[in-house]
């Protein structure tokens, strides 16, 4: 057959083909609303992507930012975002493009969710199912806002700021699903506006989720708000999380442009902390327990070595990358409350780790400290846990304790993995946030909404937690807002120190002294087994004032005029 019968024998073939067809793309993986909405799984896959931008472990970066640790990786991130290379094109902490993906497919989700049936189970009467479908609606609805708040404050804290023109700017509002052909050169909301954005979605989210997920008996409530539930976004992860924006919008660096003040920051705190109740015992190590009241909100447990890989001594085949600072060390009072500094106190410089608060031998390994069956020795010469002794030992003369679980094992061969969580919000927390606002809001010791609890009985109650006496003289001789506010900051570098607090703090205080203190630590001699101690500048910090606000990511800037913070 020539080429010219192949040509007409194909044109005939494909004339059986409609054009219609011929020319149809074939199916790919690409769903539309209507094929979604067959199936409600699909639909809760869209606010299950929410879900999946949670941190989920610590990674104690931001704390090798701050005057709490260094670290000794050298080709780190945050090292050279300390010490003068944070810009608009590198080092940008947060995740900008992240953040809006997820909050892209939680309003996708919020767009058709209401339109699928989530209970069909033709083996349960309808009348039960209408009543799970509209518990699911609830529920979803729920996780959702609360998931999309998140989000939102997540974009607040990296990259709210002062734009050059002194405008205190927030984030751009996306409250809809946008589509290609939409206007999406949207500018920067106002702080306030972007503020008020969150805490809508925070309402939402606490009107339709219960404070915990337990059973109840109600085989149709358990089904669907039940137990099994658990590590979902609840109520009172959407409280604690309200507790947090407050926080820091009647803060230092935002409060002038917040439309929050401290009033609004302790009655929210103060209204959660009453239903919350008494500080849980156990607070000190709460991640030594992972079923207890201090956890609000965690990750699911992963069984993992990963934690103690990054911090754990060279002499337990760690790479010790966090180091806590002599700044942090001397941040610890004595065991009878008074700071170190203090000519009370009682400190002596020759045994400078005894009689200190209970807090520093729990969190900070320092020399002669017992973990795992061993002596860490981090003095001058020790060839492994020795203060720079090789390139995974300590900078400082510490190794970081806090998180860590001693019943892990790194040794090659005989390695031993744990059960962690990580917690994105606990009760001290609360604790916390209620005493600074309730302090510049109403002073140590006033309570105009009668909770029974005022900025000083909250420190007491921490500090006590810790082993110093209740009758704490120093507490007891604290008398004005400033002195106040002094020890309410110290107690929380002290309670949430290497949770990703620090870095962020500092800022909302607009504390540019502490941003720039040196980092210190200490050289150890030992003759005969009496030790000497020399404490030295180890690193620099090098940040200008406007770094109390970080940068949008360049590349986001370069898309349409977005303002950037000022500075950058």
């Amino acid at each position: 057959m020539n080429k010219l019968n192949y040509f007409i024998l194909y044109l005939a073939c494909i004339g059986l083909i409609s054009c219609d067809d011929y020319f149809l793309p074939e199916p790919d993986n690409t769903y539309t609303d209507e094929i979604l909405l067959t199936r409600p799984s699909f639909v809760e896959g869209l606010l299950m992507q929410g879900y999946t931008g949670l941190p989920n472990g610590y990674s104690f970066n931001s704390e090798t930012a701050t005057d709490d640790a260094v670290t000794n990786d050298l080709t780190s991130g945050y090292l050279r975002l300390a010490t003068g290379e944070w810009s608009s094109q590198y080092g940008a902490l947060g995740s900008w493009s992240e953040d809006y993906t997820k909050i892209y497919y939680l309003n996708k989700f919020l767009d058709i969710y209401e339109s699928a049936d989530y209970a069909v189970d033709i083996s349960r009467p309808a009348a039960d199912n209408d009543i799970r479908n509209a518990l699911y609606l609830k529920r979803l609805k729920g996780e959702a806002y609360g998931l999309r708040a998140w989000y939102k404050f997540e974009l607040l804290r990296a990259y709210g700021g002062k734009s050059a023109d002194g405008e205190l700017l927030g984030f751009p509002i996306v409250d809809e699903t946008l589509l290609p052909e939409d206007n999406l050169e949207l500018p920067r909301n106002t702080y306030a506006e972007s503020v008020a954005s969150i805490l809508s979605d925070i309402d939402v989210a606490i009107a339709n989720l219960p404070d915990v997920y337990v059973n109840t008996g109600d085989a149709n409530f358990d089904a669907v708000m039940g137990s099994k539930l658990d590590g979902r976004m609840n109520g009172k992860a959407a409280k604690a999380l309200r507790s947090r924006v407050v926080l820091q919008a009647a803060s230092p660096a935002f409060s002038e442009s917040s439309d929050v003040n401290w009033e609004q920051a302790a009655k929210t705190s103060g209204d959660f902390l009453s239903e919350l109740g008494d500080l849980y015992q156990g607070g000190i190590e709460f991640y030594s327990t992972l079923d207890n009241k201090e956890l609000i909100w965690n990750q699911s447990r992963q069984l993992t070595l990963g934690w103690e890989t990054q911090n754990f001594p060279p002499s337990l085949f760690g790479f010790a990358r966090t180091n806590p600072s002599q700044n942090l060390v001397d941040a610890f009072p004595m065991n009878n409350g008074y700071p170190i500094s203090h000519e009370l106190s009682g400190y002596d410089p020759d045994n400078p780790y005894n009689n200190r608060d209970s807090r520093l031998s729990a969190y900070i390994l320092y020399n002669g400290s017992e973990f795992r069956n061993s002596t860490i020795s981090t003095y001058e010469g020790q060839p492994l846990d020795g203060i720079r002794a090789q390139e995974n030992s300590t900078r400082t003369g510490y190794y970081l304790k806090k998180l860590m679980d001693e019943n892990v094992s790194l040794r090659p061969g005989n390695q031993v993995s744990t059960n962690h969580i990580y917690t994105l919000f606990r009760e001290t927390e609360i604790h916390l946030n209620f005493a600074e606002a309730a302090n510049e809001a109403w002073g140590p010791d006033g309570d105009p909404n009668g909770y029974g609890f005022t900025a000083r009985s909250i420190m007491r109650g921490l500090r006590d937690r810790a082993g110093i006496p209740s009758n704490d003289s120093y507490l007891n001789g604290i008398n004005s807002i400033e002195e106040m506010r002094m020890l309410i900051r110290n107690e929380r570098r002290l309670e949430l120190c290497f949770e990703d607090f620090r870095f962020w703090d500092i800022r909302r205080w607009n504390d540019v002294t502490t941003m720039q203190e040196p980092v210190k630590g200490v050289y150890i001699t030992n003759s005969a087994d009496a030790y000497s101690y020399d404490y030295r500048e180890i690193e620099n910090r090098i940040y200008e004032p406007f770094m109390i606000y970080g940068p949008i990511p360049y590349n986001e800037t370069l898309k349409y005029n977005l303002k950037q913070n000022n500075g950058w």
